[in-house]
């Protein structure tokens, strides 16, 4: 798989010291909090119960304690700049990036879905964030249809069919934004196929196996409409 990953932009400070906390707990870097909070928006995933939550302030590295179990992780941030999440590998290197954007934003990624255990998660963020950690049930159940604001999981529990994808971009990242869409087994034991991989806004239709995952990392709004092979078009 190619995974979308960015050049980082200069950081005016860094925590010293800001070693890797435990998921289950609550870590927030030194410092005043900020003033007003702007609003991410909502996640909405199927209701599964949340096992692991983590908040911070800033810049943090964070271990999920649950090994290589694939997961679904709801990502909030509603600082004013720059926030960027990095999944790290077993040596402590970014082996994908979740999230590169900024101000006000939230998300769901998969990890360990594939080959690529996920260690550890680095967060580099100007406000506070949160991170939630929901089992493979929590992922929304596509039927027909579905409009996403960003990166999220879904669940296509039908036989082969014919996806139409549509992104329309991002104002506010300078190359127009990625559109990257991937499916997986339902179980998340392996990688599928690629459905898509797009700078900027976008449109398409791809063939979609049945049943699976459907991870897509976008930056913007995107949406996917499904039809049987052999349906109406």
């Amino acid at each position: 798989m190619k995974w979308p990953m960015r050049d980082r932009r200069p950081r005016t400070q860094e925590v010293p010291g800001a070693g890797p906390v435990a998921l289950s707990g609550v870590a927030k870097t030194a410092g005043p909090a900020p003033v007003v909070l702007s609003a991410a928006p909502a996640l909405l995933g199927a209701g599964g119960p949340v096992l692991q939550r983590v908040s911070g302030d800033g810049s943090r590295v964070v271990e999920p304690a649950t090994g290589a179990e694939p997961v679904i992780l709801g990502i909030t941030h509603h600082g004013p700049g720059h926030f960027v999440v990095d999944a790290l590998d077993g040596r402590m290197r970014s082996g994908s990036q979740l999230v590169y954007t900024d101000g006000p934003f939230a998300c769901r990624a998969l990890v360990n879905a594939d080959d690529r255990p996920v260690r550890a998660l680095r967060i580099q963020a100007d406000g506070p964030w949160t991170v939630e950690v929901t089992g493979l049930a929590d992922a929304v159940v596509l039927d027909g249809h579905a409009e996403r604001e960003a990166s999220d999981v879904l669940r296509h529990e039908g036989g082969p069919a014919l996806a139409q994808l549509r992104c329309t971009g991002t104002p506010r990242s300078a190359d127009g934004g990625y559109f990257l869409a991937d499916v997986f087994e339902p179980d998340g034991s392996g990688f599928l196929d690629q459905l898509a991989n797009h700078v900027g806004p976008w449109s398409g239709e791809v063939p979609l196996s049945g049943p699976c995952l459907l991870y897509a990392r976008s930056d913007g709004p995107w949406s996917i409409t499904v039809r049987p092979v052999g349906g109406p078009a």
